[in-house]
């Protein structure tokens, strides 16, 4: 019985450190948030689709008739945008047929920091109460800079992707193609990383203060990182 003391004192001392406990939780809470957020991706993606669409339509009149919520053939959804652009094409038969340009941007390419920010938040040890106000106020900020993301797609398509006629109509309209450019880089490559890291970094400074041992912001040297971390 006494050869097993020290081993079982060992065992009792070998207590994960804080920042291990979280990248522990992260890891585990982390794909799962990202399975369901897949799995109901077509309501996720509602409110932001409604919010492009809304400015799209008011903003531009002359491009954009309306915006629907529509599925590709993968069951994955889309922004479908019905614009007043006419195009003419000439079918087999010699016959021209006229319509109206109708381009489609897949909103889940810049949703999701959605689950990256779940995920850390319920990666972080808070009360219940903090952690669903945190989820809130994500899901608000997050769906704004989505449906920033999604709007941009949708005047890069045209301005850039739907041929002479489109490309007019949205230099017609008093669009800057280089402007439309800079915005759907932001949006697609800058803001879906950077708002979830960004707010969750705002919104948990007593806990990063905790795990680095000094005052949120505050730059200093690595023995506290260490001593966290061990």
């Amino acid at each position: 019985m006494d050869a097993h003391v020290p081993q079982r004192a060992r065992l009792a001392g070998m207590k994960l450190s804080p920042l291990k406990r979280f990248l522990l939780a992260a890891l585990a809470w982390l794909p799962a948030c990202f399975a369901l957020w897949w799995w109901v991706s077509g309501l996720t993606v509602k409110l932001p689709v409604w919010l492009a669409g809304h400015a799209l339509a008011t903003l531009w009149p002359d491009l954009v008739a309306s915006v629907s919520l529509g599925f590709d053939n993968g069951g994955m959804p889309t922004m479908d945008v019905l614009t007043r652009i006419a195009v003419s094409e000439v079918g087999p038969g010699g016959q021209v047929a006229t319509g109206y340009l109708e381009p489609s941007v897949h909103p889940l390419l810049y949703g999701y920091s959605l689950p990256l920010f779940f995920g850390l938040c319920l990666a972080t040890p808070q009360d219940e109460e903090r952690r669903w106000g945190q989820m809130a106020l994500g899901c608000l900020a997050i769906w704004l800079a989505q449906a920033f993301g999604i709007a941009a797609d949708a005047l890069k398509l045209l301005a850039l992707g739907s041929g002479p006629e489109a490309a007019a109509a949205v230099q017609a309209a008093g669009l800057n193609v280089n402007l439309i450019a800079l915005c759907y880089q932001f949006g697609y490559l800058i803001l879906p990383t950077v708002v979830p890291a960004a707010l969750w970094l705002a919104l948990n400074r007593p806990f990063i203060e905790a795990l680095t041992g000094r005052p949120f912001g505050e730059p200093g040297g690595g023995s506290a990182g260490r001593n966290a971390a061990s």
